[in-house]
């Protein structure tokens, strides 16, 4: 994956315990204090830029090139993947009950265990990964920059869109690259989650009708899909 092609420009040279009690303030304060270690004298009040982000992604261990940072950024409601804002990492840590590294780090790990099998989760981080992956004041993402995201998040440790017959990852990315133009707005991207898991259930598309209220560029792939396999399920091809 290359990251030039991710969003939020000021990061592309980067682009590279106890989980229920809550904290007292004591430990308000020192999840404050640790935001502040992550943030640069050159960075906005209570918010840390592309470099503390980047460390404190970095701190926790994680790829990041792949979905490992989708799951801490979605904890603290990072607005993008270059920016934390300190209200939301201590509200979002002092939910959990993580007020050092080594408690996030290891919270973290669990979650990313967990995150291609616990569809709850694996549907908070997909939602959020839109909320954060967009540049500052657009409400859409450029159409490449929606591709790499979603063959990150469809890749381990997220949950890969396969089935057994079918990679429907490489059938999307293929898809859209020869037939849509247009940017990803919400309702494509959360659309698409839906999708996502109506094929993970029934690859042969069973679910799907003309008359349903799926997006039109998602019939269009149905039809697309269907073309390709000749409507026979059991000659479905794998790319």
């Amino acid at each position: 994956m290359q990251s030039d092609q991710i969003t939020n420009s000021d990061f592309n040279s980067y682009f590279a315990s106890n989980g229920s009690a809550p904290l007292a303030a004591k430990e308000k304060d020192s999840l404050g204090k640790l935001f502040e270690k992550y943030r640069d004298s050159t960075d906005e009040e209570d918010k840390t830029g592309v470099n503390g982000t980047m460390r404190y992604l970095q701190d926790l261990g994680l790829n990041l090139e792949s979905a490992e940072i989708l799951v801490p950024l979605e904890i603290v409601q990072a607005p993008a993947l270059a920016e934390m804002s300190k209200d939301a990492f201590v509200e979002g840590w002092k939910a959990i009950g993580a007020d050092t590294i080594p408690k996030q780090k290891a919270y973290v790990a669990g979650q990313l265990k967990q995150l291609s099998v616990d569809m709850a989760l694996f549907k908070r981080v997909y939602r959020h990964t839109f909320i954060c992956s967009r540049e500052p004041g657009q409400k859409a993402l450029p159409l490449e920059n929606a591709l790499v995201y979603w063959e990150m998040i469809f890749s381990e440790p997220g949950k890969p869109w396969i089935t057994g017959t079918t990679n429907w990852t490489n059938l999307w990315i293929e898809f859209l690259k020869a037939n849509w133009t247009k940017t990803v707005n919400k309702d494509m991207w959360n659309q698409t989650f839906e999708f996502f898991q109506k094929t993970m259930q029934d690859e042969t598309l069973s679910f799907w009708s003309e008359d349903g209220a799926w997006p039109g560029v998602i019939d269009e792939f149905v039809a697309n899909v269907k073309e390709k396999r000749g409507d026979l399920p059991d000659t479905m091809e794998t790319d």
